[in-house]
């Protein structure tokens, strides 16, 4: 659920996140808001909060919206202009955790919705790396050809490649990567999963694959670790 969808931003990032395949209803004022929730119930699993909404009191107008479904945990996610450090504490305060602060763009839009909705599903798995969203140029070399495609997220152990053509599971690939303050990467893998048009596609991963390094050297590993640290830190309020 989307409030203060009257925004021309928040319309936008509405028909943006439509047409990633979410289902994303609007709620113009409060009283949309309240209806919306009594008959979604927990069908609705994340509200993303525009950082500027109108408001005398953020904390008091959420709650009023958590108590429509006390047994089930919304995710709520903060959009549009960022509003600094002060207004950043003040939604934390109010219970939002999520940023999708202006500018956004699709992988990392993608990435932070999947993010809200998995909820406590997240927290509690088993991830041994921090895994963050990014959209960089990537070179995939295998068998003496290349590829170009782009990183859709990233951490210290693998990626995935948002490509259009991706190569076989248990392929053996070399990730060209250039990431701020580290210079190009070159990081030898292989595919561990794809994700291509059919019955069994995950609608909620680009198409592309996903790889996992291989002997990666010290100085690689520790690039990669802070690049995904960094961005999974700016990416919350």
């Amino acid at each position: 659920m989307l409030l203060g969808a009257n925004a021309p931003e928040m319309d936008l990032l509405r028909t943006r996140a439509a047409r990633l395949g979410y289902r994303v209803v609007a709620a113009k004022t409060p009283d949309q808001a309240h209806a919306l929730l009594r008959v979604g119930g927990t069908r609705i699993g994340a509200v993303i909060v525009p950082s500027d909404l109108p408001v005398l009191d953020l904390r008091t107008a959420l709650d009023a919206l958590r108590r429509l479904v006390p047994a089930h945990e919304l995710s709520w996610l903060a959009a549009g202009r960022d509003p600094g450090p002060a207004g950043r504490d003040h939604m934390r305060e109010a219970g939002v955790h999520l940023a999708l602060f202006d500018p956004v763009d699709t992988h990392t839009l993608r990435f932070q919705l999947n993010r809200a909705l998995a909820g406590r599903r997240l927290a509690s798995g088993r991830r041994r790396t921090v895994r963050a969203p990014c959209d960089r140029p990537v070179l995939v070399r295998v068998a003496g050809r290349r590829k170009e495609g782009r990183l859709y997220s990233v951490s210290a152990s693998g990626a995935f490649v948002a490509i259009d053509q991706p190569s076989l599971a248990r392929a053996s690939v070399t990730i060209e990567v250039a990431l701020p303050n580290a210079g190009l990467l070159r990081l030898p893998a292989r595919v561990v999963m794809t994700n291509v048009p059919g019955n069994l596609a995950r609608t909620s991963l680009p198409w592309g694959m996903g790889v996992q390094f291989d002997d990666v050297d010290e100085g690689a590993s520790v690039a990669l670790l802070v690049y995904a640290q960094e961005r999974f830190r700016s990416l919350a309020v």
